[in-house]
């Protein structure tokens, strides 16, 4: 499956060599990925060549990579075959309309900054939903509609480049509030005639409320699929691929009831256990009227039910920065062995995460290069850079701090 043996010894005594130094509360390790191909400057993908030209600017250098052992990644992997025609690949679970399952996604870009925006609404009811970062140690998620729909998605935000790349790799149509020239392009070079932007897509595909409600602009994604087919856009895909999935968990690595993820003292993703609900609530961060920080829980804006996921992923990713505000991601097509750690159930587990190309979904692996099981459930996925540094706070409790590349 791709990882040689005396690869996979050495992992597990660098991962002894780890876990035995976090005992101790030794300084905080780097998560930075054990093997790479990378140079000392990002292989632009064609996509990323014309975000480049558009530019008019050069990439920001990506730091040297880690001396260890370089593994060829493996240049075949075995599919999950379709569970069930009535399952949702990307979540595991019976959908009530399998007719959605043959339909284009619907991904809906959400603001988190500045804090007046918040709640989320109808997050909750999103099958995937991406986070990443966008300068100034903020962050923009990205929500995906898959096997069913959600009447109200919003604060809708601006689009940015890496909504493309998500966007093409799951064959979804792109509802954003709006986008500058150059992502624009971007937009129309990957996605044509799958972008819609507020003002295009009229309510109740996408609909903005008044100053009094908040002034959001929030996203019917029904209402979307129906705007979709009467413009005679296609709409019709092929079924997304399975991902793997387990009601129960028989292999890991930590103990991990909750993990921090800090962009900054003032900027922080929390995510906590439940054992109750066997999922991890989402707290952030909440500036108080005095100016100071603390935690506050999650709550969908309408239905006040806590924001909660089966899974949680950290995937660790090489940004690339256009300037302070503008960046990209490489994804590294075909590149196996880009770290990850995987939470479900309560436990951490360590992995890598693939894109075979640009339009195909990630897919997920363990460090025996089998796949990683998921919990049936909803999954949120956190890009963070390889230079973010991990640290065990105390048994079951975590870290980890972003710093860019």
């Amino acid at each position: 499956m791709g990882i040689t043996s005396a690869f996979r010894r050495f992992l597990w005594f660098f991962l002894a060599v780890l876990l035995s130094s976090c005992s101790l509360v030794a300084p905080a390790p780097k998560i930075t990925p054990l093997v790479t191909n990378l140079a000392t400057t990002p292989t632009l993908n064609p996509e990323q060549a014309l975000t480049k030209a558009a530019r008019q600017a050069t990439p920001t250098p990506i730091p040297t990579s880690t001396p260890w052992q370089v593994v060829t990644p493996t240049s075949t992997l075995r599919s999950n075959p379709a569970q069930s025609q009535t399952i949702n690949p990307l979540t595991g679970l019976e959908v009530d309309d399998t007719r959605l399952l043959w339909e284009r996604p619907v991904m809906v870009k959400l603001a988190n900054w500045p804090q007046s925006l918040r709640p989320f609404n109808q997050i909750i009811d999103a099958d995937m939903v991406f986070e990443y970062f966008i300068g100034y140690q903020t962050n923009h998620l990205l929500a995906l509609y898959y096997g069913g729909d959600a009447t109200a998605v919003g604060p809708l935000a601006p689009g940015r480049v890496v909504d493309a790349r998500l966007a093409r790799r799951y064959q979804a149509s792109l509802v954003v509030a709006s986008a500058p020239p150059t992502v624009e392009g971007v937009f129309e070079q990957t996605l044509p005639d799958r972008v819609f932007y507020r003002g295009y897509a009229p309510c109740p595909g996408i609909c903005t409320e008044t100053e009094a409600q908040g002034g959001n602009s929030v996203v019917n994604t029904s209402a979307i699929r129906n705007f979709i087919k009467s413009e005679g856009i296609e709409d019709e895909i092929s079924r997304l691929p399975d991902l793997y999935f387990d009601r129960e968990i028989k292999v890991w690595d930590e103990s991990a009831l909750r993990v921090s993820y800090l962009y900054a003292d003032f900027s922080v993703m929390d995510w906590r256990y439940d054992k109750i609900y066997g999922g991890y609530e989402l707290w952030q961060d909440f500036q108080q009227a005095d100016g100071s920080y603390t935690l506050q829980q999650t709550f969908d804006r309408d239905s006040q039910q806590p924001v909660i996921f089966e899974n949680v992923l950290i995937l660790l990713a090489d940004y690339i920065e256009y300037n302070p505000s503008f960046y990209d991601i490489d994804f590294r097509e075909g590149d196996r062995e880009q770290a990850a750690v995987f939470l479900r159930d309560g436990k951490l587990t360590h992995g890598t995460w693939y894109v075979p190309n640009v339009d195909e979904p990630l897919q997920f692996f363990d460090m025996q290069g089998e796949p990683y099981h998921l919990k049936p459930g909803q999954t949120w996925i956190t890009f963070a850079s390889t230079s973010s540094s991990m640290t065990m706070v105390e048994e079951g409790i975590w870290d980890i701090i972003f710093t860019p590349n």
